[in-house]
């Protein structure tokens, strides 16, 4: 027999709060995972959120390409679904908004997404890494998260679509790059895989994806090793060879360009112990 789908009230989670904060606007909260993946069975809230997977790996049946990286959700009120944690000891934010308060930020946008989605555009990740590292501060005034809050809310406002659809091409080379980021490969590479005349390529992934296919290919790699500084023991100058880079204080200038954080600041952030280098500790005071 099935199990009966919960509804949960505003801000409850499969999760106990290690910060939680509640402004007029806005909730948030930085939750600890306290159930496992089996005991997740599909549930829905009452409110419009988002959810950024700090530590672990995040099962999602949101809408949206799957990548690596920090997994972030948006799931508006109501929608059933059925993410969860594969292991003990996930950590992730939370960030919620009454109905009321939604549906007024909703008329004043020109489209609300009305489906989960999977955010993966680095402004939509960068806006969550910031609320992230804003909340834990502990210190932070109520103006400033509220805003870091909105901004993120934002990132489910979508134009209305032309209701075309991308070329089949496209997939396959993303499929390419997913399985060939962490090489030294060049556009021509992909535009062959694809089998389109690389100008043809580049066009069509500004169109259809707003970005580069080089701009892509950096958001592969950059995906890869934030997941690996989230599941992963290895030193930062580890995770940037095994994501493509060719060293550690490249891995470091693109990391903070893309997330608005450092790679150690990511990894405490999730929670993982870091003893951060020189080469971390001159980008940070760079910056």
């Amino acid at each position: 027999m099935a199990a009966p789908r919960t509804a949960f009230s505003q801000g409850r989670f499969y999760g106990a709060p290690t910060v939680e904060r509640r402004l007029p606007q806005v909730r948030l909260a930085h939750l600890s995972a306290t159930t496992s993946a089996d005991d997740v069975h599909e549930h829905s809230h009452d409110d419009a959120h988002f959810v950024l997977a700090t530590h672990g790996r995040y099962l999602t049946t949101a809408w949206g390409p799957k990548t690596e990286g920090p997994v972030l959700v948006y799931n508006p009120p109501g929608v059933i679904h059925r993410d969860r944690f594969v292991a003990a000891g996930g950590y992730f934010l939370a960030v919620s908004f009454e109905p009321a308060v939604w549906r007024e930020l909703s008329e004043v946008s020109r489209r609300v997404a009305a489906d989960a989605l999977r955010l993966t555009g680095p402004a939509a990740r960068r806006a969550a890494l910031r609320l992230t590292r804003t909340l834990l501060s502990r210190d932070a005034d109520p103006v400033t998260l509220e805003s870091l809050g909105l901004e993120l809310a934002g990132q489910a406002m979508t134009s209305v679509s032309d209701g075309d659809r991308p070329p089949p091409w496209l997939a396959t080379a993303e499929t390419f790059l997913a399985d060939s980021f962490d090489q030294p490969i060049a556009i021509a590479d992909v535009a062959r895989a694809a089998d389109v005349h690389p100008v043809h390529l580049a066009r069509g992934y500004r169109r259809w994806l707003g970005a580069a296919p080089s701009e892509r290919l950096r958001t592969r790699r950059l995906e890869r090793a934030a997941d690996l500084l989230m599941r992963g023991r290895a030193s930062i100058g580890q995770i940037a060879l095994a994501s493509g880079f060719c060293d550690q204080s490249h891995l470091n200038r693109q990391f903070r360009q893309a997330y608005g954080v450092t790679p150690g600041e990511f990894a405490r952030l999730c929670g993982r112990p870091l003893d951060v280098s020189p080469v971390q500790d001159a980008v940070r005071a760079a910056g």
